[in-house]
């Protein structure tokens, strides 16, 4: 009930907009989520058909490799393109074999990975921080995220909120990472102060999209201890920042003594994700420029303007009204 009232208030205070980022209005060309976008589909397609002519530039928030998701996916997205024949849709991509599957179901779809699009500014470097815990994990606690696979690492670190639906689950992984040391939110601004205090970060996840905090650890410099998976997070990592081991805890904790014990300058982890970052960045650079070929300065919102904290002012400006 409060969380249907809180929704209420903010409506009542932000207006009520479709979860997008209008990048411009002439001509109309927005960013967005394909799940957020399927759901909210006869809204969006309402706004759109108010315009001659639409450009939409979708994210993978999962995996679309898998022939089920890819199918599904792209069943949906062509059912919206028969009721709305204006709109011209880029599927964003986090993986090259999702531009083949997706490509091979009729759809647009660019390599452009997602993690490209983290604002730098906002992930930095904090020199003289004494190391305090070996491993992080910044993950919603959740079966596919994998908790478990962290349970011998003897100084952990975790940072992750919870669906109720799935207390039963959490309160057995709590149990088991007893010894870790727990927040259940920390403010986005404090993400670096927290990955200064650790010496490596955790991506354990089998299947997921791409996984914006691999990126912001390494962007903080830390290097990662990885599970093999699909999703494409992989893609933005630096191959001498990173331990991809099998999914057992004792190589998961044995990778964290060896980047506990070879320290990596966090300064060439930083640099060369950022190298790796622009050449997504100059992908998405030329197709909008394709569009508007008179715009000459292309700059790009944190995180492409979507699932981040979205104000009044940049709602009345990029949003778009239900």
């Amino acid at each position: 009930m409060l969380q249907k009232i809180k929704k209420i208030i903010s409506r009542l205070v932000m207006g009520s907009y479709l979860p997008c980022y209008v990048y411009s209005h002439k001509p109309l060309i927005v960013f967005a989520y394909d799940y957020d976008f399927i759901k909210d589909a006869p809204d969006f397609i309402a706004q759109f058909k108010k315009h001659d002519e639409v450009y939409l530039f979708l994210q993978l928030g999962w995996q679309c490799q898998q022939n089920d998701v890819s199918r599904l996916f792209s069943g949906h997205i062509h059912e919206i393109q028969k009721q709305c024949p204006q709109l011209k849709i880029t599927i964003l991509t986090n993986t090259p074999e999702e531009v083949t599957v997706l490509s091979n179901l009729g759809l647009n779809a660019v390599y452009c990975h997602q993690n490209a699009f983290i604002d730098e500014s906002k992930y930095n470097i904090i020199e003289g921080v004494p190391k305090v815990y070996d491993a992080i994990y910044i993950a919603r606690i959740s079966p596919f995220k994998r908790h478990a696979l962290a349970r011998e690492i003897r100084s952990l670190r975790l940072i992750g909120d919870y669906h109720l639906r799935e207390q039963e689950y959490v309160d057995g992984i709590l149990k088991m990472l007893s010894h870790a040391v727990r927040s259940q939110k920390v403010l986005a601004s404090d993400i670096p102060k927290e990955l200064a205090k650790c010496r490596c970060g955790l991506c354990l996840s089998k299947e997921e999209g791409a996984m914006f905090v691999s990126a912001e650890y390494l962007l903080c410099g830390l290097p990662i201890v990885n599970t093999e998976n699909i999703g494409g997070r992989d893609y933005l990592f630096p191959d001498f920042a990173v331990k991809t081991v099998p999914d057992n805890s004792h190589d998961i904790a044995d990778a964290v003594r060896y980047f506990c014990a070879n320290p990596i300058d966090p300064h060439k982890i930083r640099e060369a994700t950022l190298e790796k970052m622009q050449v997504h960045r100059a992908t998405l650079t030329k197709l909008i420029q394709e569009i508007l070929p008179n715009q000459e300065n292309i700059t790009f919102p944190h995180k492409l303007g979507l699932r981040c904290t979205r104000m009044p002012w940049v709602n009345w400006t990029h949003g778009l009204p239900r």
